[in-house]
């Protein structure tokens, strides 16, 4: 009897821990409204989303709800922008498309709408889970005539599906690209089937969140990602390296005046600003993406690591997003980039 008063006793506890981190911590995802769809369109290969949406959601690691709205262009634009001639296409993947905060925070517009106060039209193709070449073929389709300048906020996972052998475009080897794909995939699916379960209970959230945000445990645990977490070395891996050379070709061929209008904004991951806060940064991946760039022609720059290393949560700890914060430190220093603009 006195050992089942402690089970029900250790129960209780266990309960009303769920419930306080839950309902009171609110470590809960909720979802009010959910209309929006990503289609993957196989012959052009990118991604969009279906016109006229939208999701309102609220991630467990967010303590306000945030509206996700997409027009009848498929696009996620800042609402009752003023139409001008002067346009400004961004392109890129979640980063771009402003997951996580509300859209007038998100890099790309705060930096043109609230500290630039730009007449620019702002166009955002930004979708989220898109990988180098879905976003480099979603550029050929822009109407590049419109716009006065095209810029892609490229991020190192952009480069992971390339890294990791998972997409061969134009391999002959079918068998090969079939196992590393199958390899992959029983990789990931691991990978989630742990990350549920750690993520099944507010309190295990809790709990991770807390873990994660420490610097030194995050960056071990990152670069334990291999081969994703190869950009942060000091010495590229050949996968990576064959990865920006894939950028490279791309950008060779591509028509000169689309290229013409094209800027790259490398955005970082929260990686690189822990590593860098850490003092143990390297720049070999973003000394790659400005080699190729000036190979190209073609004007790049990044944010101001210093910055960002300075705020407490430039990123989520887990989800891994730019935090509001974060993303007004990108965009002061997309903002000083764009005043050098001719």
């Amino acid at each position: 009897m006195k050992n089942l008063i402690i089970i029900i006793n250790i129960f209780l506890i266990l309960l009303a821990t769920e419930l306080f981190f839950k309902y009171v911590l609110d470590y809960r995802s909720i979802s009010k409204v959910n209309t929006c769809k990503r289609i993957y369109d196989n012959e052009k290969d990118f991604s969009f989303y279906t016109p006229n949406c939208k999701n309102i959601i609220k991630h467990w690691e967010q303590k306000k709800f945030v509206t996700y709205e997409i027009n009848s262009k498929g696009r996620r634009d800042q609402p009752n922008q003023v139409p001008n001639q002067k346009k400004i296409a961004f392109i890129g993947d979640s980063f771009t498309f402003g997951a996580m905060v509300p859209i007038e925070d998100n890099y790309n517009f705060y930096a043109f709408k609230k500290i630039l106060n730009s007449p620019y039209e702002i166009h955002n193709y930004g979708t989220p889970a898109e990988q180098l070449h879905n976003v480099l073929n979603k550029l050929k389709t822009l109407e590049y005539r419109s716009y006065d300048y095209i810029i892609y906020g490229i991020t190192p996972n952009d480069f992971f599906d390339l890294v990791d052998g998972s997409y061969f475009s134009k391999t002959k080897d079918k068998d090969k690209t079939k196992k590393i794909i199958e390899n992959k995939k029983n990789k990931m699916e691991t990978f989630k089937s742990i990350k549920n379960y750690l993520l099944s209970t507010a309190s295990s959230r809790f709990i991770l969140h807390n873990l994660i945000s420490n610097d030194k445990i995050y960056l071990k645990t990152y670069l334990s990602r291999k081969p994703y977490s190869g950009y942060l070395l000091k010495n590229l891996p050949e996968e990576w390296i064959k990865a920006t050379n894939y950028l490279d070709e791309s950008l060779k061929i591509l028509d000169n005046n689309l290229k013409s209008k094209l800027k790259i904004f490398i955005l970082p991951q929260r990686a690189e600003v822990v590593s860098n806060r850490l003092n143990s940064y390297n720049s070999s991946f973003i000394n790659s993406l400005i080699k190729i760039c000036n190979k190209n022609n073609i004007d790049c720059s990044f944010p101001d690591l210093d910055s960002l290393s300075a705020i407490e949560e430039s990123h989520f700890p887990v989800d891994g997003h730019l935090s509001i914060q974060g993303n007004h430190e990108v965009a002061k220093s997309l903002s000083e980039w764009v005043k050098n603009w001719n």
